[in-house]
């Protein structure tokens, strides 16, 4: 599951559907009236509380801004800290959150040269 803004999903659906055929990502936005049958949901800050779409998934990437609290503790929560001022003290303002809601932390530096 990818969570974020409407307008950066919406981003994100259509650099999805630029794949080849048989490299396509099977994927959609989320409305509650969906199906939770596609293995990658693009879900948008304003579902935030359905718990019922976080417990089908059991790895969340989110871009947003405010952490995904109210999850199962078990789901892996990927969060990625861009470089620079503000966007850190929102990631510091996250991480704060969840230590708080005793998550388990992880931290990796990402290296760019391995890549």
């Amino acid at each position: 599951m990818i969570v974020d803004t409407t307008s950066n999903l919406n981003k994100i659906d259509k650099l999805l559907w630029t794949f080849e055929q048989n490299s396509f990502l099977p994927h959609k936005l989320y409305s509650p009236e969906d199906e939770l049958d596609t293995p990658i949901m693009l879900l948008c800050e304003k579902y935030l509380n359905n718990l019922l779409v976080f417990n089908k998934y059991n790895s969340i990437i989110n871009n947003f801004e405010k952490p995904v609290i109210g999850t199962n503790k078990n789901i892996d929560i990927y969060e990625f800290v861009e470089d620079s001022e503000n966007k850190k003290i929102i990631s510091r303002n996250k991480y704060s959150l969840y230590k708080k809601n005793d998550f388990n932390l992880n931290y990796r530096k990402y290296d760019e040269e391995a890549v």
